[in-house]
């Protein structure tokens, strides 16, 4: 399997190719691949736009799209899960949705006058037009809503114990000891152009995964059982073929035991009722 990151920064996986938001960039870029699937990651409306007019372009047989809603450094770190050696390209949507769900986001903003989601109170807004003032922002994690507080110094809450610490910043400080006390360790990696994704002059955003991204893969793959197959290209698939866009359709496996152990119950009442 081949990733490829469109309009993925500077800094990502050296397993993951870049390219830009452009159709003839990303044919460019897929051309001189193998054989093998390709991957199209995406995190915005306009990179996907291009993912599926390249599909289109090149043939679904072998281009899936996995499009994900993330901060910028949690999609680093879950492209570097899609880089872990012996995956298929049918698992990706698994592992992505895994190493997603294990991966804590927090921002430093020098402003949230213009922040919707979380949705900052009127205090935190009104504070934001006062000189130096920033906030950390906790984007949330899948459906989980997130939290916005004043930052009062110290570090972000970044947890120290994960294997995998992704940064990307602008390029003036939200606070003048930003290197020294926001985060608890150096980052294995550092984004260099990524595009800031928060309507604030000053940011920091820092993801890491709690664990190791071998755990999280592990875990993604040990569920790989209840996987279905997609109506349309027949490849394994859970819930949602990348190459198709086609939900799936068939029972999972526990819901079919689950019918199983039902009519088995009955069955046996049944008997129990003639023979009594």
């Amino acid at each position: 399997m081949q990733v490829i990151a469109i309009g993925g920064p500077e800094g990502t996986h050296a397993g993951v190719r870049r390219a830009a938001r452009t159709l003839g960039e990303v044919v460019e870029a897929v051309a001189p691949l193998s054989s093998d699937d390709v991957v199209l990651a995406t995190r915005d409306a306009a990179a996907r736009r291009v993912a599926r007019s390249a599909r289109l372009v090149l043939g679904p047989e072998r281009i899936g799209v996995l499009h994900v809603d993330a901060p910028v450094t949690a999609w680093a770190v879950m492209l570097a899960g899609l880089c872990s050696p012996g995956l298929t390209a049918s698992s990706a949507r698994v592992v992505a949705d895994e190493v997603l769900s294990r991966t804590v986001t927090r921002v430093l903003l020098s402003s949230v006058a213009s922040l919707h989601r979380p949705t900052p109170t009127f205090r935190q807004h009104a504070g934001s037009y006062l000189p130096r003032t920033a906030f950390v922002v906790d984007p949330g994690r899948g459906s989980a809503a997130g939290s916005v507080r004043r930052y009062r110094g110290g570090d972000m809450g970044v947890p120290g114990g994960g294997a995998l610490l992704v940064t990307a910043r602008s390029a003036k400080p939200v606070v003048p000891d930003e290197a020294d006390e926001l985060l608890p360790r150096p980052p294995e990696t550092e984004l260099a152009d990524a595009e800031p994704g928060w309507s604030a002059a000053r940011w920091l955003e820092a993801s890491t995964i709690e664990g190791s991204l071998e755990v999280a893969v592990a875990t993604a793959l040990a569920r790989s059982y209840l996987w279905g197959a997609c109506d349309a290209c027949g490849r394994a698939v859970a819930e949602t073929c990348i190459f198709c866009d086609i939900a799936e359709r068939r029972p999972r496996p526990e819901a079919g035991a689950a019918r199983k152990a039902g009519v088995q119950a009955g069955t046996q009442a049944e008997t129990q009722g003639v023979i009594s």
